[in-house]
């Protein structure tokens, strides 16, 4: 039998899931962490697709070369921008076969297909990347401030200046997230068995504060929640409904720590990290096995707190952030396998993994809020795409300048783990010949890391990722003052945008 007929025989049956449960590679862990059951559904369609299903294979192969020829066959399919691999469903209905979308406006009523999905996909093809090239990366007309590495975005006209008890957005949100960690420890995740429930709770519980985090997420959830109270004419101070509305958006924000906490716990474990939030890392507490076992737990607890809020729109929404989080596992370890990526992928990947969250969050907020247009609802997604795509870039960035003490992590910790991230990216596009083989072998070799830094230097990587994050920033400004009201909490969020941007943890 050929070798090319093995490998498109060894996508079949059983050998999909021997592989995934391998733990002999760190790139069956990150399959084996995020869920191992979806990846077999999905596994399993890509087989029907090539068509040879029921066809048997030959064994005088060895297993390990049958295992390398699945993952390499899974990988390739599944990283591809448009894989069938993600499909909702193998079949299609409507015009050319294209499988039909309803508009976010239509009521649940209207839909009949129970394979038509609610929310209409984003298609990601604008990164905003022509403003930051090596020529126009020297003319800063399009931000207010660009000096000595620090960034001013322009803020909308008609936004009030920042005022620490008045529009400060941690100040605002304060009386509604101030427990959040404590509420998920205490009442969302108790579980009988101790350890388990020690490793759920580890980032919940910390007397010191030190394991709370930013909690950027659920402050964006309550600031947009209470943002659109100013644009409901129907809805009354301390009226019943705002108060069961709240209560939902409130949930919600958990909701989103918990999903995020639960792929910190498998992130940290693929990646060998020793800290998290100035703590120990949780599988450095309790071990590889319980930190899987607890994230898959938070998980789990997440999602039945999300079929609570009895939303469909928003169980729809918030589920595709799971999903999400596979496909940016899925990228990381085709880009881990090459050691190279492009920065158009490179953003794609860090929208699966951080952003993703941020925007059907923000997007979920505005579905709970009632009386709210789909402009509103949009216009929420798109604040929430656009903070996560600058979290993200200017995390990048700290890693070059933090230190250990100011990042809960220690400096340089994508390079030393072989990672390329944006300013390697950004220098690489001015010293690709001499900078990508080493990022290929994944700066593993004696004076790569070093090579890597003088490369940053000279093309201006760092700043150049600052940049790019401003401007995403000022997107999400006009994108939610745009569509929302005038008020201190509309107006918090614009400062919040800075904040993410203007930060050095």
């Amino acid at each position: 039998m050929s070798a090319s007929l093995l490998r498109r025989g060894a996508c079949l049956r059983a050998n999909t899931t021997r592989f995934i449960s391998s733990r002999r590679s760190a790139d069956s862990d990150r399959a084996l962490l995020y869920s191992s059951s979806y990846a077999k559904t999905r596994s399993q369609a890509f087989i029907s697709d090539v068509g040879i299903a029921q066809r048997g294979y030959s064994s005088a192969l060895p297993l390990d070369t049958i295992k390398e020829s699945i993952k390499s066959s899974l990988l390739e399919e599944a990283s591809k921008k448009d894989s069938s691999f993600w499909d909702e469903n193998q079949k299609t209905n409507g015009i050319n076969g294209q499988m039909p979308t309803v508009d976010i406006e239509k009521r649940l009523s209207d839909v009949v297909d129970v394979d038509t999905p609610i929310n209409k996909p984003d298609p990601l093809d604008e990164w905003y990347l022509d403003a930051v090239s090596l020529k126009a990366h020297h003319m800063h007309d399009s931000l207010n401030g660009f000096e000595e590495g620090k960034i001013f975005p322009r803020i909308p006209e008609g936004v009030a200046p920042l005022d620490s008890h008045i529009n400060d957005p941690f100040h605002l949100s304060r009386p509604d997230v101030h427990d959040i960690s404590a509420t998920i420890g205490k009442d969302l995740v108790g579980t009988d068995h101790p350890v388990l429930n020690s490793a759920a709770r580890y980032f919940f519980n910390s007397e010191d504060g030190k394991g709370k985090g930013k909690q950027v997420r659920p402050v964006m959830v309550m600031l947009i929640s209470r943002a659109m109270m100013h644009i409901d004419n129907e809805l009354e101070t301390s009226s019943p409904r705002l108060t069961h509305i709240l209560k939902s958006q409130r949930r919600l924000a958990e909701i989103t720590e918990m999903i995020h906490t639960a792929s910190l716990f498998h992130d940290d474990v693929i990646d060998d990290a020793d800290t998290r939030r100035g703590l120990p890392a949780a599988h450095k507490a309790f071990g590889n096995k319980m930190a899987i076992l607890a994230g898959d737990y938070l998980l789990a607890r997440a999602s039945i707190c999300l079929a609570r809020l009895r939303n469909v729109d928003v169980t729809e929404c918030m589920s595709t952030v799971i999903e999400h989080l596979v496909r940016g596992e899925v990228l990381q370890i085709k880009d881990s396998r090459t050691g190279v990526a492009d920065m158009e992928g490179y953003l794609r990947k860090n929208f699966y993994k951080t952003a993703s969250l941020m925007a059907n969050s923000c997007k979920s907020a505005a579905l709970l809020g009632g009386n709210v247009s789909p402009e509103v609802v949009d216009a929420a997604y798109l604040y929430g795409k656009h903070i996560g795509v600058a979290f993200q870039l200017i995390d990048d960035a700290l890693d070059f300048e933090g230190n250990a003490a100011s990042l809960g992590k220690p400096a340089l910790a994508d390079l030393n783990a072989g990672l390329s991230t944006a300013p390697v990216l950004f220098a690489a596009e001015s010293h690709g010949p001499e900078l990508i083989p080493a990022m290929a072998r994944k700066f593993k070799e004696s004076g790569d890391i070093e090579l890597a830094l003088r490369c940053i230097h000279d093309a201006d990587g760092v700043n150049r990722t600052k940049k790019l994050a401003a401007i995403h920033a000022e997107k999400a400004m006009v994108s939610i003052v745009t569509a929302l009201e005038p008020s201190p909490y509309r107006d918090s969020l614009v400062h919040l945008a800075c904040r993410v941007v203007d930060r050095s943890r």
